[in-house]
């Protein structure tokens, strides 16, 4: 297996993020398995999830906490980008049935 440094990953999951490319799409580009690039998008998520957290804490600690409106707004880009995962988690699950069934 080969090493890749966690800038390529950085980039692969921008691309995945801001350019809207779907973990197939990334995956054909680049050579890679659509599983990886699904794999360092969720890790990426738990990292910015992680960073978030302690953003927040600090932030209670010195002025209060979130606000409802801001957490509200994480909240639902958090959703969002959730069911884009699952979404596109289904299509790949139900092109690969088909692929098998073939």
């Amino acid at each position: 297996m080969v090493p890749f440094s966690q800038e390529f990953k950085d980039q692969i999951v921008e691309l995945h993020r801001k350019g809207g490319r779907t973990f197939i799409d990334l995956a054909r580009e680049f050579n890679l398995s659509a599983t990886t690039v699904s794999n360092w998008v969720r890790a990426a998520d738990k990292r910015d999830a992680k960073l978030e957290r302690a953003r927040i804490a600090d932030n209670a600690a010195g002025q209060g906490g979130e606000s409802d409106k801001a957490k509200i707004r994480r909240l639902e880009k958090e959703l969002a980008r959730k069911e884009q995962e699952l979404e596109i988690l289904g299509k790949a699950l139900a092109f690969f049935a088909r692929r098998a069934d073939q």
